[in-house]
């Protein structure tokens, strides 16, 4: 490979994201090799290496999942840009829900009049508050279907009891839940079980058997497995860039299942979120070859790594 050159970005949340976090500033790193670009954003509260961490590896050994997927990412796009295409020519980028980390009525409202079928809320940080708002909301807009992530903070016995009076129409509303508890260990079959609702598995999606109805593959460190018929793609709530490489890999599979492909508004806006537009089921795909962009990227303060 050609020398690497990154510059490092800051995005700045509207909110906090998740119930592991409380951060509202998210480092990372766009990385460019010879024609190619690639975005290298980490969560360590996930379970991710620091930035720093992949950076070194990126420079060195590069053994790491996250930075292999990054320089997949590069080599695509290098190669679209050099034969003159863009990547997303003759494909078609599935449709999206709304992403919303912090939810309450007006997101909701502003969510349908956007025209989202689906909305994926983050659950986790006050289970009986949060699901007794997403059941009163339920009742007030029965048309929404509900996509509920949990991140691994619930607990079997606590969800169990907190859906048991769910009526079968308020469950009918409930598209998933993602992640409700860690996959191991017997819980996850007796959410799935007692509650009667479909779990998505993100987390350990690569160990999935067939225990959940719905596989999340985050391109930016996920390979996309040969079965799409259970999967789901979202963005690794990173930069554009990256938002852009996993709507390709999405549309490069055929995905056809609504994913989660637009995150940009969940951040301030930048000169990168711009080229995306507005917030809506269907992806603005950035002009010019490659995953776009280009004109942006060339002038940024690339500094060399190696």
């Amino acid at each position: 490979m050609e020398a690497l050159w990154i510059w490092r970005y800051a995005l700045e949340s509207r909110g906090s994201l998740n119930a592991r976090t409380g951060r509202r500033v998210y480092e990372g790193a766009l990385v460019r090799s010879g024609s190619g670009f690639g975005c290298l954003h980490p969560w360590p509260e996930l379970g991710d290496p620091t930035l720093n961490d992949c950076l070194k590896d990126l420079g060195e050994g590069r053994c790491m999942r996250i930075v292999q997927r990054t320089l997949d990412c590069v080599s695509v796009d290098g190669r679209a840009r050099e034969e003159g295409r863009s990547l997303f020519q003759g494909l078609k980028v599935p449709p999206s829900h709304a992403t919303l980390p912090f939810f309450d009525e007006e997101a909701i409202e502003e969510a349908v009049s956007r025209g989202f079928t689906h909305v994926k809320v983050k659950c986790g940080r006050d289970l009986p508050k949060e699901l007794a708002e997403v059941r009163r909301l339920i009742c007030r807009g029965p048309e929404l279907c509900w996509r509920l992530d949990f991140n691994e903070t619930g607990e079997a016995g606590e969800l169990i009891r907190l859906f048991k009076d769910w009526s079968v129409e308020e469950k009918g509303a409930v598209d998933f839940l993602e992640d409700p508890v860690p996959y191991r260990g017997g819980s996850w079959s007796k959410v799935r079980e007692a509650t009667g609702l479909a779990l998505a598995n993100d987390h350990d999606m690569e160990n999935d058997l067939g225990d959940s109805e719905v596989i999340v593959v985050k391109p930016a460190v996920n390979q996309m497995p040969d079965d799409l018929s259970r999967v789901v793609v979202t963005s690794y709530l990173d930069h554009p860039l990256g938002q852009t490489f996993a709507a390709f890999e999405a549309a490069q599979g055929g995905v056809r299942k609504v994913s989660g492909l637009q995150t940009h508004g969940i951040f301030e806006k930048t000169i990168f979120s711009e080229e995306l537009g507005p917030v809506q089921p269907d992806l603005q795909v950035p002009n010019g070859f490659g995953l776009g962009f280009g004109e942006i990227l060339e002038k940024l303060p690339w500094v060399k790594l190696v």
